[in-house]
């Protein structure tokens, strides 16, 4: 019997490749997470993608630039958003859209971020909708804990010259044609009003629309929706190549981050600037760009 395991083991032992060095190992692991800590969470990507606008042709295509997820407390460093600020005018926008969550909690760093934001901008205007953290609301169920705050972030941003949209709707022109851009309040927020924004909406007319969280899309029924800007996920973080994003549920996982066609509306969701805890993996913060232009332009 003892014989027989000695064979067994030897043979186990020859099909097993030769364990990694345990010092090694440890060195692999330390300096993965000394790059998710240290490097990813301030490492700017820039994200351009066209948009091909149905009966749309503007003389030049309208540029867009997206940013999300701010979350501004002590360990997102100011000069860090003041550099994504400079980086977003760079990209000399006609429209800024900003999607929420400006501070991660506490009125400390509503009057701050307004200040880092307020060199934004672009001619058409520079429009926001809040979100969740906003609200200083963490879950659906939609608690909040200091029902001034939204008020105290939006004002703080008007007086900046930022448009903050409540369910709301706006006309704008682009080379002599007219476009619609909306906004609508956080999905948590129980304030969330798809209908009251678009109660005006021209369907013959381009529409673009913020919300923060990205399963607002699925509120619309048939409105027109030709590009809903939105954050929320971070893009999960942390994201291993064969978990994905292990901070985001199953559900939420299929509006982790990028564009998604839905039911014949394009979403795109903004892995965002900040982050909760300084810890990003295959999940670089963003600013999107967009170029808006017709069927033409691309002859």
């Amino acid at each position: 019997m003892l014989v027989r395991f000695q064979q067994l083991w030897r043979r186990t032992r020859r099909l097993r490749p030769p364990p990694l060095g345990f010092a090694k190992w440890i060195q692999h692991k330390l300096s993965r997470l000394n790059y998710a800590m240290h490097i990813e969470p301030t490492w700017l990507e820039i994200n351009r993608t066209q948009i091909i606008v149905p009966g749309w042709s503007p003389p030049r295509p309208l540029r867009i630039v997206h940013m999300t997820d701010f979350h501004l407390q002590q360990r997102v460093p100011a000069a860090y958003v003041a550099a994504c600020v400079e980086a977003a005018n760079a990209e000399q926008p006609d429209i800024i859209a900003l999607t929420g969550d400006f501070i991660h909690s506490g009125e400390k760093f509503v009057e701050p971020i307004a200040d880092l934001l307020a060199p934004l901008k672009a001619p058409l205007g520079v429009f926001a909708v809040l979100g969740n953290h906003d609200y200083a609301v963490r879950n659906a169920l939609g608690v909040s804990t200091r029902r001034q705050l939204p008020k105290q972030v939006a004002s703080a941003l008007e007086r900046r010259g930022i448009r903050v949209f409540h369910n709301e709707l706006l006309t704008l022109t682009h080379g002599g044609l007219a476009l619609q851009i909306s906004g609508v309040e956080d999905l948590w927020s129980r304030a969330c009003r798809p209908d009251l924004a678009l109660a005006r909406l021209d369907s013959s007319l381009p529409h673009i629309m913020l919300a923060h969280h990205p399963r607002t899309i699925e509120l619309l029924t048939s409105e027109r929706c030709d590009l809903m800007l939105s954050g929320h996920t971070h893009g999960g973080q942390v994201v291993f190549p064969r978990a994905g994003a292990i901070t985001l549920s199953r559900r939420m996982k299929c509006y982790a981050s990028g564009l998604y066609p839905i039911h014949g509306r394009l979403l795109y969701v903004n892995k965002g600037i900040g982050f909760g805890f300084k810890i990003r993996y295959n999940s670089r913060p963003e600013i999107a760009v967009f170029d808006l232009a017709g069927p033409v332009a691309t002859e």
